[in-house]
């Protein structure tokens, strides 16, 4: 009996790469739900040209929206894929072989990410080893963060191929990423972290810098690796930015 998946896709204002991030998944995923949160552009009508059952939610945060998506799905396993991710042909071809074979409850699939930066496919920065589990089964959950949300637990196994991450649109757009990012993961950290202290403030991003630029290879990646690495920590201080101005 054939493992039938539904493609979840949060969406806002991602006009520009949507089109190949469904197009890739058009032919595989059983259904594609895209779960949008406001767009202004054409997002939803886009999304609708590739048969998406597109239902719109105000956003809190990742996580709460991913797990709100699952219980509409309408198959019983889930396929988590961001807007600005475009599955390659192996993966695709992976994906197809998956549903030809029946699945113990339980079981989760890595599949591997390909990260496009300033334009550059990034080979080092400490992207290099990034797979998270995105292909579960309807019944999970992610742990209620607001961001960097994750799936906990062990995979059953990795899927061949992967997915092109072209995360960066424009310098500006990628610094109003990051600042959201910020201010989520201030609140992550708001109960573990009563005080800002020197650490915070300048050990843990300078830290952030070495970990991404030295110790994982960003100087490789060139001109890319260096911006890369140096948006690594001003994610690291706007945090504690932002955690300052929760403060009183």
């Amino acid at each position: 009996m054939p493992s039938e998946f539904t493609a979840v896709v949060l969406t806002q204002n991602e006009e520009d790469i949507l089109g190949r991030t469904l197009s890739a998944l058009q032919d595989v995923a059983s259904e594609l739900l895209v779960v949008d949160s406001g767009s202004t552009d054409g997002t939803v009508a886009l999304a609708k040209t590739f048969g998406a059952r597109v239902l719109e939610r105000p956003m809190t945060h990742w996580a709460d929206q991913r797990n709100w998506a699952f219980e509409q799905a309408r198959h019983p396993w889930i396929l988590v894929v961001d807007a600005d991710e475009v599955a390659n042909g192996a993966l695709v071809e992976a994906l197809k072989r998956w549903k030809e074979q029946t699945h113990a409850q339980g079981s989760r699939w890595r599949i591997r990410r390909k990260h496009h930066f300033m334009g550059q496919k990034m080979r080092f920065s400490g992207l290099q080893s990034d797979a998270p589990i995105r292909l579960v089964s309807a019944g999970e959950r992610y742990e209620p963060r607001a961001v960097h949300e994750k799936l906990e637990g062990r995979a059953s196994g990795v899927l061949s191929g992967h997915l092109e991450h072209y995360t960066f649109k424009s310098w500006p757009l990628w610094q109003e990423k990051l600042r959201g990012y910020a201010r989520r993961s201030a609140a992550d950290h708001a109960a573990t972290t009563p005080r800002v202290t020197v650490w915070h403030w300048h050990l843990k991003p300078a830290f952030r810098f070495v970990k991404h630029f030295l110790l994982r290879g960003g100087f490789l990646d060139g001109k890319a690796g260096f911006w890369y690495s140096y948006s690594m920590w001003c994610a690291v201080r706007w945090r504690y930015e932002e955690l300052k101005k929760m403060r009183p």
